[in-house]
């Protein structure tokens, strides 16, 4: 696998909507901040009490988390950096302290050609240790990997209804210890859009990707996951209320179809979302979002479920100095490859911030999540409690 670092990013993935190209005037940005969080964490490994052997009740933890982001806009498009380095400190109830620190870097770039036709590429690296793609793993401090993703997209729009959109997006993994090359993988997806638009509120299209997920060992099975969706889109301007549904088909299918693992032979399946946002007022956004997919479970053994959920949010600004906001969800599970696990995980968490001066935050939040499952295995609580203060400095000119 050649592993290979662009130089340009895309700050956000090209949408099929509204869209202008032209800026009132070049402008450059430039900003930095330091957040200081700590958070106590009750279930940290998300296990269960009752069956889990090695337990740990409660964990604390303290971040530093400083950055650093210029942006430059043009007539002719945008430019974009960002570094994110932190250093995390984790205190587990019972067992020694340990620490680990991670980087996060990206550039972006944005280049109109012409009214019509735009170029976007993105570029974004991490390196860090595994164990830290979610709160319940448990970091292995020598195991460090650098992951590379890139996402290039051209969007052409011929006239005042249509629009299209052709790109590539690549994903790779390098792990630094000779005893995990066999996680190393490389993904390479190629995706489009065609939109119209009816009218100033509405918009229909397809959109779809197909792509290759390529192990570096032998004993792994590479696989192809394609997919394609129709959505609509409208805006109902009279309450201030956006609704996108979308529905198509997900495949997964594995090169080696001669694998005596049933598990092994690709699965097909219904993907649709519902999002409903809506303005309450000048400073006061809900939202709710209903899915359904299948994820995998394990990528290496090819298993599956499929997933059902809905989530929802509100965000509420009050005299630009406090921000609180609040969201929620519940998700139903059924793993395929165990035809008697059913999971129910249900989310809840409520956030709120206050701006002491300009440059000056302090932040605090409460998150609580549970599932149920038909295996007492992997049901567990989790209890989270966080606070936090924030400096930026920024300027622009």
């Amino acid at each position: 696998m050649n592993f290979k670092v662009t130089v340009f990013v895309l700050a956000a993935s090209l949408p099929l909507g509204l869209f202008t190209t032209s800026f009132a005037q070049r402008s450059l940005s430039f900003k930095t901040s330091l957040e200081i969080s700590g958070m106590y964490e009750r279930n940290p490994w998300l296990s269960n009490e009752r069956t889990s052997e090695d337990y740990v009740k409660d964990s604390y933890a303290v971040q530093y988390s400083p950055s650093l982001s210029v942006s430059y806009i043009s007539d002719i498009g945008s430019f974009s950096l960002r570094y994110e380095p932190y250093y995390k400190v984790y205190y587990p109830s019972g067992q020694k302290h340990y620490s680990l620190k991670s980087h996060l870097g990206e550039l972006a770039g944005t280049l109109h050609f012409t009214d019509k036709l735009s170029l976007a590429i993105s570029d974004r690296v991490t390196d860090s240790v595994v164990g830290t793609k979610s709160r319940s793993d448990v970091p292995s401090l020598d195991r460090r990997f650098m992951e590379n993703s890139t996402n290039e997209t051209v969007r052409y729009a011929p006239g005042s209804r249509l629009v299209f959109t052709l790109g590539h997006r690549s994903s790779n993994m390098i792990s630094r210890r000779e005893v995990d090359r066999s996680s190393n993988r490389e993904d390479n997806s190629v995706t489009g859009s065609a939109g119209y638009r009816l009218g100033m509120q509405t918009e229909i299209g397809v959109t779809g990707d197909w792509g290759l997920v390529d192990n570096e060992t032998e004993n792994q099975t590479d696989r192809y996951d394609y997919s394609g969706r129709v959505y609509v889109e409208t805006k109902l301007v009279g309450i201030d209320t956006t609704i996108r549904g979308e529905g198509g088909f997900e495949t997964t299918t594995f090169k080696s179809e001669g694998d005596s693992d049933e598990a092994k032979k690709g699965r097909s399946s219904f993907s649709g979302l519902l999002r409903i946002a809506r303005d309450l007022g000048e400073d006061t956004r809900a939202e709710i979002v209903g899915s359904a997919s299948y994820v995998p479970s394990d990528q290496a053994t090819g298993t599956f479920y499929r997933s059902r959920s809905i989530d929802a949010s509100v965000r509420q600004v009050f005299l630009d100095r406090i921000e609180a906001m609040f969201d929620g969800g519940v998700q139903r599970r059924k793993y395929e490859g165990e035809s008697d696990r059913r999971d129910y995980a249900y989310r809840a968490s409520a956030k709120l911030g206050y701006k002491l001066f300009k440059w000056l935050s302090i932040r605090g939040g409460y998150t609580f999540a549970k599932v149920d499952s038909t295996i007492e295995t992997y049901e567990y609580d989790e209890h989270v409690v966080e606070a936090s203060v924030y400096v930026e400095y920024s300027f622009a000119k």
